[in-house]
């Protein structure tokens, strides 16, 4: 399964959050976004069980995170 993060990332944390996110596993992308949010996160997760894992001990701990909002991908 699929999901894509948007991350808020605390002014001058950015380098310390991309530097971080590049040892999560599954992460496939990191995309910078002008706008409310400062980057989209795509992730790769074998279920929701691990997806959740990954999201709640490793994105959001991440240096600088202020807020994120998930949205799983799903086939039409």
């Amino acid at each position: 399964m699929r999901a894509f993060i948007l991350v808020k990332i605390a002014t001058g944390k950015e380098r310390e959050a991309i530097d971080s996110f590049q040892n999560i596993p599954g992460l496939e992308e990191i995309n910078f976004l002008f706008g409310d949010y400062d980057y989209i996160l795509t992730l790769q997760a074998p279920d929701t069980v691990t997806m959740a894992r990954v999201i709640r001990n490793r994105i959001r701990k991440s240096p600088g995170t202020l807020q994120t909002i998930t949205m799983i991908e799903a086939p039409i």
